[in-house]
């Protein structure tokens, strides 16, 4: 841990660049002033961004990927905080206010230092979600017929935006925006009062890190939504606890991370297709093993490479496939769960059965023309419009000579 610099008062650091090299946050820089946004380097050490005329106090929010741009607000004691975009070039802007409303807060930048979204208030205390560009000035995106909305993450190019509404019954829903097709409902899972998004992948194609209030007791949960499959459970009561939260999402939109019960937990997921069979059962790591599943799902491409991985160190394995899935309690007397129905092929040909060695994982590429299954020869090619399922069996010891399974990936080829 590295102390950034001895300020006289407090401070606190609000984000990092890419690569870790930059950090913003607000610190009281020098004796008796308000807090000021600053910018941090290792070579340059702590910059005071200071503030615009009329205003006493700045705060940091977000920075861009390189660390060049900064965002945050302009405060009074007073009601009328401004959102501000800084670069080394250009300064501290002031990004303004529609007619009508009282300021802006920014969230969240893009990351190229583009676009910056957050929440504008009205006169009347209630606040709408907000995209701001240099060629548009700041944008209201609208509430979905709710009371309220708030933007908190943007898509790397700026284009998609991740929100919530609140309606007047008390209900909130995440949203996810684009110029298109503007701001779309993410609803709820079923039974569910609530979801709020915290996060969105790179490309925008995966909200995440959010929760779900479920009736009839005040469960949280843990949710994500995709493009290709909508709102899902990614993964359900972390050591069998019933609180999950989430409150970040990786940049590929495959991790999330949060707390159950005040418990720290990571959930990975497939890039590609759609994770299912959550929670699986714990080997001997600790853990639930995964499946991960890379490439593109043109047939055309033919590109598809399978991962397992969080298995137990130099244990055997290999992947099953079927195009119906299943839920097998103990199956062929393993610990886990067969996630496959119907009619199941494995891979157990040359080079695919593996061994997980020290790192826990093992790779395969599949050959989309050569899939196991019950035919004349034993192999089929996938055709356009059919969707695989994959699974992966694995030996362990836990603590006598066990199997178990890991989670399962559903894909939709064309």
């Amino acid at each position: 841990m590295q102390e950034l610099a001895a300020f006289v008062g407090f401070s606190g650091a609000k984000a990092v660049s890419a690569d870790g090299s930059v950090v913003v946050g607000t610190a009281e820089i020098a004796s008796g002033l308000f807090g000021h946004a600053f910018r941090w380097t290792a070579a340059g050490g702590v910059q005071d961004l200071g503030t615009l005329p009329g205003y006493l106090a700045s705060f940091s929010s977000a920075v861009s990927a390189d660390g060049s741009t900064v965002v945050g607000s302009l405060g009074n004691l007073g009601p009328g905080q401004r959102a501000f975009r800084w670069t080394a070039a250009g300064g501290m802007q002031d990004l303004g206010v529609l007619p009508g409303y009282l300021s802006t807060t920014p969230v969240a930048v893009s990351a190229d230092g583009g676009v910056v979204v957050g929440s504008t208030t009205l006169a009347n205390g209630s606040w709408h979600a907000f995209l701001w560009t240099a060629a548009g000035g700041v944008q209201d995106l609208g509430k979905l017929g709710g009371i309220t909305s708030s933007a908190g993450a943007v898509s790397a190019d700026g284009g998609i935006v991740a929100g919530n509404v609140r309606f007047a019954d008390g209900r909130v829903h995440a949203f996810r925006w684009t110029a298109a097709g503007g701001m779309q409902d993410l609803g709820c899972l079923p039974n569910g009062i609530q979801s709020l998004a915290f996060g969105i992948s790179g490309d925008g194609r995966v909200v995440a890190a959010g929760t779900l209030q479920a009736i009839g007791g005040g469960v949280a949960r843990v949710f994500r939504w995709t493009l290709t499959g909508g709102l899902q459970f990614p993964g359900v009561g972390v050591h069998g606890v019933t609180e999950d939260y989430t409150w970040a999402v990786s940049p590929d939109g495959s991790v999330v991370v949060g707390d159950s019960d005040s418990r720290a937990f990571r959930i990975q997921s497939s890039i590609l297709g759609e994770t299912y069979c959550r929670p699986t059962v714990e080997n001997s790591t600790g853990c639930g093993g995964v499946v991960l599943a890379n490439g593109d799902p043109r047939l055309a491409t033919g590109a598809l490479e399978l991962t397992a991985t969080l298995l137990p160190q130099n244990s055997f394995g290999f992947f099953l496939t079927s195009q119906a899935q299943g839920n097998v309690v103990s199956a062929g007397g393993s610990d886990g769960t067969l996630c496959l129905g119907g009619s199941i092929g494995r891979f157990v040909g040359p080079g695919q059965v593996m061994n997980s060695g020290v790192s826990g994982s093992f790779t395969m590429t599949v050959d989309l023309n050569a899939v196991p299954a019950a035919t004349p020869t034993g192999v089929t090619a996938v055709q356009p419009g059919e969707t695989w399922n994959f699974q992966c069996w694995h030996r362990d010891v836990n603590p006598t000579a066990t199997s178990n399974f890991t989670d399962a990936v559903s894909i939709t080829f064309h």
